[in-house]
């Protein structure tokens, strides 16, 4: 793991907690009391690691604790390793819900139902509370998941819906050293920018589009195509989050565009990095950090990169009445 913290008077500590063998061993037996189908019962299933969660051990429920209450100062709390179980073949896309099936899916689970309640949606991923996250050909130039070929850019995770994720959570069947992802926090830019660009970033100056991955299926929007106008910071002062998406944004003035362009040339210089190891964990603060990933050169042999999705949200009561029958999917229409 390297951070990137050029102009900082010293070394931020970093977000992880590597698992020793005997946590290991209990997670390893959580995980395998967890029966339920996640995609046929998701509501029993997240049920069921609710309850098994409760057995954790004692250190990683503290540094989950820690995580929700402060965050970090990389924006992720990493978990080195996790249980992986037998490991398929890496697919050709993400159309085949291979990840949800494997161990590591239910070690991912307890740590999800831990720190929060597990999330779907039905406009991404098909509606599934695991998404397989794996190199496509037909999209490796896309601003979507299954890119590959070009950088995945600057982004909070859904930011142009109000029912967003609080948490993503990336578990790693098989990695690529290539593949860097990357954080950023609105922590770093309170520091880091100046006093105008400050003010403008709470300004309501931006509106945004909905993601590619979220229109396939020809789906509608109660809330439009265009979302906003926004402010990209927000909060308390000392402790802000944000809501940025360098493909999808528009600033609306000049001073919003100079704003924008400032705040990416602290990401190019500032961000964090990480590439994912099988059995890793990665936890990203979605209210407090921005994300990307680098590019990277898949073979589409069955021996490519192959990560586990699933999103996590503080408030499930939020949601509901967009979640038919108090299930865990939020429906498209309230994306």
């Amino acid at each position: 793991m390297r951070t990137m913290l050029k102009n900082s008077s010293a070394t931020q500590a970093r977000a992880v907690l590597n698992l020793s063998p005997a946590e290991r061993q209990v997670l390893l037996d959580l995980a395998r009391t967890v029966r339920t189908d996640p995609a046929t019962h998701p509501e029993k299933f997240c049920a069921d690691a609710r309850v098994t969660a409760a057995r954790l051990p004692a250190r990683v429920g503290r540094a989950l604790h820690e995580f929700a209450r402060w965050g970090s100062s990389t924006g992720y709390l990493l978990l080195t390793g996790l249980p992986i179980g037998p490991t398929p073949s890496t697919p050709a896309d993400n159309t085949h819900h291979l990840g949800e099936r494997t161990l590591l899916a239910r070690a991912q689970a307890l740590i999800g139902e831990a720190l929060g309640h597990l999330i779907g949606y039905e406009a991404e991923g098909f509606g599934r509370l695991f998404q397989d996250m794996v190199p496509a050909r037909e999209a490796a130039a896309t601003q979507t998941s299954l890119s590959s070929l070009t950088e995945l850019e600057l982004h909070t995770e859904q930011a142009f819906s109000e029912l967003r994720p609080d948490y993503i959570s990336l578990a790693c069947l098989r990695g690529d050293p290539q593949a860097q992802t990357y954080t950023f926090t609105a922590r770093q830019i309170s520091v880091l920018a100046t006093g105008a660009d400050l003010h403008e970033l709470r300004r309501t100056r931006w509106m945004t589009g909905v993601d590619e991955s979220f229109r396939v299926g020809g789906h509608e929007f109660d809330a439009g195509d265009v979302r906003g106008p926004m402010p990209i910071l927000y909060g308390a002062a000392d402790d802000p989050y944000i809501t940025l998406d360098q493909d999808l944004m528009i600033s609306t003035t000049p001073a919003a565009k100079a704003a924008f362009a400032d705040v990416l040339a602290l990401y190019q210089t500032h961000r964090h990095y990480y590439s994912l190891k099988p059995g890793d964990l990665l936890l990203i603060d979605n209210n407090r950090t921005v994300h990307g990933r680098s590019p990277f050169r898949p073979r589409f042999d069955g021996s490519d990169r192959f990560v586990i999705r699933t999103f996590i949200t503080n408030d499930l009561a939020r949601s509901r009445y967009a979640r038919a029958g108090n299930g865990r999917i939020i429906a498209a229409r309230y994306s």
